[in-house]
């Protein structure tokens, strides 16, 4: 059986690689349970956890941001160090979502409840703030988030 395949990109900059390794538990039971099914398939796209710095693939991330349908972006209390930070990432699939030309539908912002909440980056605290967001305490709870959006973009996808 053929699969319309979507892209689904997760940023995790920082210290969030359980997060990163929990968002393809999370795609590869959705896709059993729910997409596969229904002939599709999203297709988990990430920095390969030994990534040390990310810039000098800039211009392929970017690419693969682009060719994605929906953008997950995971904060705890930075953007990450600038070898990892992914705040042009969410700026560009922010900006794809905007443009009917592109595949973008959709971006989800999920916050890690901060180990250390008096050292958040203020521009972390007022971009939460602005998002009405909540954070997850355990990766259990990222799990549920993670799953519940991915189902509801499901819900869009017609084949």
């Amino acid at each position: 059986m053929p699969y319309a395949m979507h892209r689904v990109f997760c940023a995790t900059p920082g210290d969030l690689e359980q997060e990163r390794q929990a968002f393809y538990e999370v795609m590869a039971g959705i896709n059993e349970s729910e997409a596969m099914p229904r002939g599709i398939l999203l297709v988990s796209v990430s920095l390969p956890a030994t990534t040390v710095d990310k810039r000098p693939f800039q211009a392929a991330i970017s690419e693969n941001v682009r060719a994605c349908r929906y953008y997950v972006q995971v904060l705890e209390d930075n953007w990450g160090p600038p070898e990892l930070n992914f705040e042009r990432e969410y700026a560009l699939a922010t900006q794809c979502v905007a443009d009917p030309a592109m595949p973008m539908q959709a971006v989800a912002v999920l916050f890690k409840k901060p180990l250390l909440p008096h050292q958040v980056d203020p521009r972390i605290a007022e971009f939460k703030q602005q998002l009405q967001a909540h954070d997850f305490a355990t990766l259990d709870e990222f799990k549920s988030r993670l799953l519940a959006q991915l189902s509801e973009w499901l819900k869009t996808i017609t084949v």
